[in-house]
């Protein structure tokens, strides 16, 4: 009887050592993330005006006369800018908003005056050879 009672007792030790070690070791549940709401759809309007609204904030681009319209997410530009590169500025800016899928580039880059680009098809003229008898 005294050795059953042993056996027992050195059993419910054991058992009770490895549930406790099961427990420190065992990390807790991980606390479930809020869900996030979904954002908020932004409307064709809202793109457009913050289009606008940057293209007006813009030192390089506020003066252009650039127009933005927007249809199911895609932005079309028109207008005219001296430069290549102010035209691609424009797009950049116009992708940064959100809610736009596509830009549709149709700004126009004027053309230089006619003097300007005579005068960089011109020949340079002939240097005089001193050294020629």
């Amino acid at each position: 009887m005294k050795r059953s009672i042993v056996v027992l007792l050195l059993s419910l030790a054991l058992v009770s050592a490895a549930l406790a070690s099961q427990n420190k070791n065992a990390k807790p549940p991980a606390k479930a993330a809020p869900a996030k709401a979904a954002p908020a759809p932004v409307d064709d309007a809202s793109i457009t005006a913050a289009v606008k609204d940057k293209l007006s904030k813009s030192s390089s681009l506020k003066n252009a006369g650039i127009d933005a319209t927007t249809k199911d997410g895609v932005v079309t530009l028109t207008g005219k800018v001296k430069t290549g590169g102010l035209k691609g500025a424009a797009t950049n800016l116009a992708k940064s908003v959100k809610g736009v899928k596509k830009v549709d580039n149709q700004i126009t880059v004027e053309a230089k005056p006619a003097a300007a680009a005579s005068n960089k098809n011109a020949k340079p003229a002939k240097a005089s050879n001193k050294n020629s008898k």
